[in-house]
């Protein structure tokens, strides 16, 4: 299992995930700054309750420093470090974010959808010892995890799940995966779900076979924070699972596009109301010189023929428009939406003309599979659609056959400058030159 996951990590903090277990749950957490003499420990008591699993946050940390950490585990607080465990992948480093709204060039890896459940004909080892071939060559800032980090629904359950069901998916997910372990040590992970973490195609007002909605939602959901959102910055508190963070010239806000939808009339939504408002809040604080990175599970220009369960969908296409007319109020005009789920790659983009005139350009970088054996062909998509929002807004989404990636499982690479991004589609089972490139001016 790893014992080390590098969370968020900002100019001056950071949030480091420990496991430990039952025999060992004290986990003793050293770090030292490049530069500096000595170090420091914090110690934390991992509780049953929670699987063992903890956060410890690092605060006044110098900005733009290699930070080195490790972690061990004892019995008790006077365990002595010649008596304490030391597992494998025990130790990660990172650097914190330079001071100040710089335009400075970053980048990061984005990817979704890492199948992990069928044994040897899926297993994804390959796949994460082709990401940490990347990091070697390309040094990314940090990666985003864009939703269905594990399957826990395949193969499909056909009795009532305990929570130990899920949790034990993440243990084989970042366990048995040797090359998974070692990748969360090596450079912060940003995290969101979608519906696999639950269940597939979830949503609030849906029928299941077993148990019910609200105790899936649960036992599922606790299992989420425990082994990904602890890590993640808490924002908005520590009940909301969608959060924000940025990173020089970048802005991101990380929406949950699954914890809080409600598929069937008159209560159908993507988001909450709670979200929306914070979102909305959240365009409104942006500035002209920043790019606005908004994190979506399931694809928002993307035009689904077979949309149900996504933004263009009949249940969510109101709250879509709404997201559109408060991306035209803001006033800002460099954004870029990041999603995953769809088993393929693509940049696609959504020309607003506004009802005063004015216009603006949505750009979209999907970055799906990780590791799958499904692909999904340009056929399921309309390439071109065009409708007008409530408030007068008309919007035309394009999706370009050049622009487009379905051969293997992949991860993109996104180079940040100041007035463009660069999309590199890396295959993660052959170790090869990017598959495609595209360059974004925005």
């Amino acid at each position: 299992m790893a014992h080390l996951i590098i969370g968020h990590v900002g100019t001056e903090d950071a949030r480091v995930w420990v496991r430990g277990d039952k025999r060992k749950p004290l986990a003793f957490v050293t770090w030292r700054c490049e530069g500096e003499e000595g170090s420091q420990e914090e110690i934390i008591v991992l509780e049953e309750r929670h699987d063992f699993t903890g956060v410890v946050v690092l605060t006044g940390l110098p900005a733009a420093t290699e930070v080195h950490v490790s972690v061990a585990f004892g019995n008790d607080k006077n365990t002595q470090p010649a008596q304490r465990f030391i597992p494998e992948f025990s130790q990660g480093s990172f650097s914190t974010a330079p001071a100040g709204n710089t335009s400075r060039p970053f980048s990061f890896l984005l990817g979704s959808c890492n199948l992990h459940s069928l044994g040897i004909i899926s297993s994804p080892d390959s796949a994460f010892e082709r990401l940490n071939q990347l990091v070697d060559e390309h040094h990314p800032d940090f990666m985003i995890h864009c939703g269905d980090q594990i399957y826990y629904d395949i193969p499909i359950p056909s009795k009532l799940p305990r929570i130990e069901e899920y949790r034990d998916k993440y243990k084989d997910a970042w366990e048995d995966c040797v090359p998974a372990a070692q990748l969360l040590t090596r450079c912060p992970h940003y995290m969101i779900l979608d519906d696999h973490e639950i269940r597939n195609n979830f949503h609030n007002d849906m029928n299941v076979n077993v148990g019910s909605v609200d105790y899936l939602k649960c036992i599922s959901l606790k299992a989420y924070r425990e082994y990904q959102h602890i890590h993640n910055p808490q924002t908005y508190g520590n009940q909301a699972l969608y959060y924000a963070f940025e990173r020089a010239h970048g802005r991101f806000f990380v929406m949950d596009t699954r914890s809080e939808r409600y598929e069937k009339e008159p209560d159908n939504q993507l988001i909450g109301e709670r979200q929306m408002s914070k979102f909305k809040a959240w365009l409104a604080q942006g500035s002209a010189q920043q790019i606005h990175f908004i994190v979506t599970s399931v694809p928002f220009v993307g035009q689904v023929r077979n949309g149900d369960d996504k933004w263009c969908g009949k249940s969510y296409m109101k709250q879509r428009e709404e997201v559109i007319d408060a991306i035209v109020e803001s006033g800002i005009t460099r954004v870029c939406f990041l999603t995953g789920d769809m088993h393929t790659s693509y940049y696609a983009t959504m020309d607003i003309e506004s009802h005063d005139g004015t216009s603006v350009t949505l750009h979209e970088v999907m970055s799906s599979p990780l590791n799958q054996l499904g692909k999904s062909s340009l056929s399921n998509y309309r390439q071109s659609f065009a409708a007008v929002t409530g408030n007068g807004n008309k919007y035309k989404v394009s999706l370009d056959e050049q622009h487009f990636y379905d051969g293997h499982s992949n991860v993109v690479l996104m180079n940040v400058g100041q007035d463009s991004l660069t999309m590199n589609v890396y295959r993660t089972k052959k170790s090869r030159s990017a598959e495609l490139q595209i360059t974004i001016g925005i």
